[in-house]
């Protein structure tokens, strides 16, 4: 359900029909009629109010587990002024019932409501993720509970440049300099986005200059200061030059030239590469949440390289030149990983000089990640796995994402083994491309208005495709090399062995390699539809900013 406005006795009614009894009334009201509750509903893993300003002075929100004595007093900055109201956000709850307890002022002038048993479900932790792993991913615990020690902060595009935080004895400032520095720090770390972070963008379509240093002159003040030491990297094509800028509050810096292997140097200006990216190193257990429906990254993107356990959720990537997110690893094993990307929503990237702008997501050379209830909308690439022939991922999950029209890539994947079900892919092409001996078992996704539901060249590093109970509505072709089964247990041939030493050619069935039900025969996830009810949920559940009640079958 999005955000509804609901009459207060109605709200009052909704309160006491929960699990806590059949009927009840509010309890320990004091002048409760300077309190205004427009709305409150728990959701998954989270409570979700919208209140009244009150005339004079600020709420008070606690909340406890029904049946408790002790109240913990809300942060203050997850009480949001949306200019009209106020919206609550009460995240990192347990499946549960819970009573808030809302106070204002003082003396005379206090007054108190509060809301016993609100109703809070669990959010599904499907896929890859989380397969035979008890700890949480990031700096929640597997029931949506903080972890113990978890430290948390509150990031707005105001604070982004001075928000403190010390580790061990050091203060760092800024969100790039925090993140950098969490790999000398051992406890969680939360950080909760309050509203759109921003950074520059080059003011105009660049080409290749005499001295590097002119592009400084070039880089944009249109969108007020810059997330200072975000590194900006661009690559010149015609002189096989990497330039390395770091940005400032009062603009962008040369910090050092570099050549580029990669380069094809031709006689060409082409500028084929800028990354507006925080480098993450060798750290672990970060959740990075949006608060609410405003929480953004804008023209930048996070780069984890040798991390793990990281979760991203409800954020949405805008205008980002090249990745909103990359996941990568070790290069001589995929020893880095556990990582959830979920209810996030990735839009076109702007990139000034290159129209298609590369992946919303790039994994290279992880294990065990999930990517989940995501949209990816009007992008022109979603998701590669693996950037290379040489990198391979192990255990990678897609499931209800929503792609409206996308490109291509959705996936691309290279050695690596594949899950991808009940996804909804809206007016796209080129949907799944496998490489380099990948195998993808592709499970109720429906396929709608598609102009490649299958894409493949003549290339001979082919991976394969096992389809089973997908729909093909309206596409217009499926390319060869897709096997259709009418048995979901029916092997397939391929030659899948990402690491090099473990065989994954029959893994969607080996429930030492997946998550299997035996004895029913199927893929033990919490939510699975068939695909013609694919596209109604998926429209209702994926993106950030969505708050609804994915109620789990029992």
């Amino acid at each position: 359900m999005r955000k509804t406005f609901i009459p207060i006795m109605l709200v009052l009614i909704l309160f006491c029909i929960t699990a806590c009894g059949s009927s009840g009334t509010l309890s320990d009201n004091v002048n409760s009629d300077r309190i205004y509750v427009i709305y409150a509903e728990g959701l998954n893993e989270q409570i979700h109010m919208i209140l009244g300003k009150p005339a004079d002075g600020n709420y008070v929100i606690s909340c406890r587990p029904a049946g408790t004595k002790e109240y913990t007093v809300l942060d203050q900055e997850l009480i949001v002024d949306n200019g009209s109201s106020l919206d609550c956000y009460i995240p990192g709850l347990a499946k549960g019932q819970y009573d808030i307890k809302i106070e204002l002022g003082e003396g005379e002038n206090y007054a108190c409501t509060t809301i016993p048993c609100i109703d809070v479900i669990k959010q599904e932790r499907s896929g890859y993720a989380h397969f035979n792993r008890e700890e949480g991913i990031g700096g929640y615990n597997n029931d949506g509970s903080v972890k113990e020690g978890a430290k948390i902060l509150y990031l707005t595009n105001e604070n982004k440049n001075t928000l403190t935080f010390d580790i061990n004895g050091t203060t760092y400032t800024g969100l790039v300099e925090i993140l950098q520095a969490k790999q000398y720090m051992e406890d969680p770390l939360i950080i909760r986005v309050l509203d759109k972070i921003t950074t520059n963008q080059w003011k105009e379509d660049l080409t290749a200059v005499s001295d590097p240093a002119d592009y400084a002159n070039m880089f944009s003040d249109q969108y007020g200061e810059n997330l200072a030491g975000l590194p900006v990297t661009i690559m010149i094509e015609q002189v096989g030059q990497l330039y390395e800028y770091v940005t400032t509050p009062d603009g962008i810096s040369l910090s050092q030239t570099s050549e580029d292997s990669t380069a094809v140097v031709e006689d060409s200006t082409d500028i084929v590469c800028q990354l507006n990216d925080i480098q993450v190193e060798n750290a672990s257990n970060i959740t990075i949440e949006g608060i609410g429906t405003e929480a953004m990254f804008y023209q930048f993107g996070i780069q984890f390289n040798n991390c793990d356990s990281i979760e991203v959720k409800n954020l949405t990537f805008d205008s980002v030149p090249e990745y909103g997110l990359g996941l990568s690893g070790s290069s001589e094993y995929p020893d880095h990983g556990w990582y959830w990307i979920h209810n996030n929503t990735f839009n076109k990237g702007y990139n000034s000089w290159d129209n298609n702008p590369d992946e919303c997501i790039l994994l290279s050379t992880v294990r065990n990640a999930t990517i989940s209830y995501n949209k990816f909308d009007t992008v022109d690439k979603a998701i590669m796995i693996g950037s290379s022939a040489d990198d391979h991922c192990l255990n990678m999950t897609l499931h209800h994402n929503y792609y409206r029209t996308v490109g291509n890539e959705i996936p691309v994947s290279r050695n690596s083994n594949v899950h991808s079900y009940n996804n909804y892919y809206e007016g796209c092409s080129r949907c799944i491309c496998p490489l380099s001996s990948s195998y993808m078992f592709s499970e109720a996704n429906h396929f709608s208005t598609t102009s490649q539901t299958y894409y493949k060249a003549f290339r001979e590093d082919w991976g394969v495709v096992k389809s089973w109970n997908d729909i093909y509505a309206s596409a217009e072709r499926i390319t060869l090399g897709v096997t259709m089964v009418s048995d979901r247990d029916e092997v397939v041939e391929n030659a899948c062995m990402p690491d090099g030493v473990t065989d994954y050619s029959k893994f969607d069935t080996d429930p030492a390699l997946f998550y299997y039900d035996t004895e029913n025969h199927c893929s033990d996830v919490e939510i699975m539809h068939t695909a013609a009810d694919v596209p109604d949920f998926v429209n209702n559940y994926s993106g950030a900013g969505v708050f609804v009640r994915t109620v789990i079958p029992e």
